[in-house]
């Protein structure tokens, strides 16, 4: 019964979790080592002050050394691979937690894919 109970919460636990590992949206910018993308249901959904605005959000993806760039059939890619209007999904090395200030904010990329347009 303990085992049950100590299982039931853990799941309950992990199905609240207000983090997010991923985000997919249209590149805005490409910098050298960063891009931007647009995240305005991040934002959103992170910041309640947010939730009836028009206004268009994007995040800062810092790109590193060991993010893994490819596609959707898995072929590799470089930064020099991507253009603005990219659509892509970025998984970061670390979780956001939705109660995070996004503005200004700047997150680390794992993995990014990008879709065929």
């Amino acid at each position: 019964m303990k085992k049950l109970i100590l299982i039931f919460s853990f799941i309950c636990l992990s199905a609240c979790s207000n983090e997010t590992y991923s985000i997919y949206g249209e590149i805005y910018s490409i910098e050298e080592d960063n891009i931007y993308i647009e995240c305005s249901d991040l934002v959103r959904k992170s910041d309640k002050s947010h939730i009836n605005d028009d206004i268009g959000y994007s995040c800062g993806i810092k790109i590193t050394d060991e993010t893994i760039i490819k596609t959707q059939a898995g072929d590799v890619l470089t930064v020099d691979d991507l253009n603005q209007n990219n659509v892509v999904s970025v998984y970061f090395e670390e979780p956001i937690l939705e109660r995070a200030d996004l503005e200004g904010l700047t997150l680390n990329a794992k993995e990014i894919t990008v879709f065929e347009n």
